[in-house]
């Protein structure tokens, strides 16, 4: 403010205090406590004379004396951070020389790229990709760092939580020799970043990381279940070697708790290669009908999402509904309902902050964690029916139903409405 005020006396719209008048052995001199309230009064009084000055001014002496000021407080109030590296070189590129993005993918190609890739060409962003795939073995991270510390790019692209802790760590134990930390990096798909210890708060990662996460709160998503039907017993088949289906598992278990209902955990045995064994898939869901669950709620969980057509055909065939926390399971198999984010939607908002960061040279760390701010509640009629597990009315006024097809389903999720 004191800066501000410098200027607009310079500018002569503020003026400065005279000097009081009369022998200086006839002022009193003025008590501590006195002198301060003065002060505060004399800056007031100094801003609505010079407030009032500004009014009396005509238009082109306005903005000759207003824009600067106004460039001042811009200034004051964005300034660069030194710690950035990129710091000053947010410009945009042309064609000849595009932004180089190294794509690493957890499971391979999702609708997620599809609308990162559709923003930046949609607003003149010119690009080049790298793409990378782990398919599901964190084993791969290493090499995939070591490359990316070779080709150097303007920014890394995760899909994952999984794949983004192999890139990054987790913010309490980085290690630059194993992890990305001097270059940005924009994750998507990751269920629970401060859970998974990607950021210590949504707010800001404190690093060279932001991105976009995708779930529906917890007590969002048993909400959405009890209005389709009260439920007390809620089954859920997970991967217990993934990170984001451990904090799934335990948030349920919260909310279990808090709600009174009982949950039905069945998790995945491993085989000998120690990775989870999909074969079990059907027997475990025979446990979780025989255990008495209601619904088998599908969490952000990478195995079953690989595996969903088998999971969601078997849990049909015992009469049991599927409740998704995903956009997969809908598109891809037949579980029944789901509260989501769309995949689509949501790559282009990831696609929005690297932008963010590619042109408009923003670090990473000052950039919120963020998310769609809508959810969908997903209704395949068809599944619902097969199931004789028929909707109420209070729940056809606002779910997005689709009678069939999985054409259907992508173009309600991405464009808000079935063809």
């Amino acid at each position: 403010m004191q800066r501000v005020i410098r200027l607009l006396e310079n500018l002569q719209i503020f003026e400065k205090p005279s000097p009081q008048r009369g022998p200086a052995r006839m002022r009193r001199k003025p008590r501590p406590e006195a002198a301060s309230r003065r002060r505060r009064a004399l800056g007031t009084k100094r801003l609505s004379a010079g407030f009032r000055k500004v009014r009396r001014l005509s238009g082109n002496r306005i903005r000759a004396v207003l824009l600067p000021v106004l460039a001042l407080v811009v200034a004051w109030l964005v300034e660069p951070d030194p710690a950035w590296a990129g710091a000053g070189e947010g410009a945009r590129r042309g064609p000849d020389n595009p932004y180089h993005i190294v794509m690493v993918l957890w499971r391979g190609p999702t609708d997620v790229e599809r609308g990162f890739e559709d923003y930046l060409r949609e607003n003149g962003v010119p690009y080049r990709l790298t793409v990378r795939n782990l398919g599901t073995d964190p084993g791969k991270a290493p090499a995939v760092v070591a490359e990316i510390k070779a080709l150097r790019p303007d920014l890394v692209f995760t899909w994952g939580t999984s794949a983004t802790l192999g890139v990054v760590g987790t913010y309490d134990a980085v290690d630059p020799s194993r992890h990305i930390t001097d270059i940005p990096v924009i994750f998507t798909m990751v269920a629970y970043p401060t859970g998974a210890r990607i950021a210590p708060t949504q707010h800001s990662s404190g690093r060279n990381v932001t991105g976009t996460t995708f779930l529906a709160p917890i007590a969002t998503q048993m909400n959405a279940i009890a209005s389709y039907r009260p439920f007390d017993r809620l089954g859920i088949i997970f991967n217990p070697k993934e990170e984001n289906s451990l904090i799934n598992v335990n948030e349920l278990r919260g909310m279990a708790r808090e709600r009174g209902f009982t949950l039905i955990e069945r998790p995945v045995p491993m085989n000998e290669a120690g990775k989870p064994d999909p074969s079990h898939l059907p027997e475990l869901v025979r446990q979780v009908k025989e255990a008495g669950a209601q619904f088998l709620y599908v969490g952000p969980d990478s195995f079953t999402a690989v595996n969903d057509d088998l999971l969601t055909r078997t849990a049909i065939e015992r009469r049991l509904p599927i409740f998704a926390a995903t956009e997969r399971p809908l598109v891809n198999a037949r579980a029944m309902m789901g509260l989501v984010s769309s995949y689509y939607p949501l790559g282009k908002l990831t696609g929005y902050m690297a932008e963010r960061v590619l042109v408009d040279g923003v670090p990473p760390s000052r950039l919120e964690i963020t998310t769609l701010t809508r959810f969908s509640l997903i209704l395949r009629m068809k599944v619902a029916l097969d199931l004789k597990f028929y909707p109420p009315l209070s729940v056809l006024k606002y779910a997005k139903v689709i009678d069939d097809g999985e054409d259907q389903v992508i173009n309600t999720l991405t464009h808000g409405q079935a063809k």
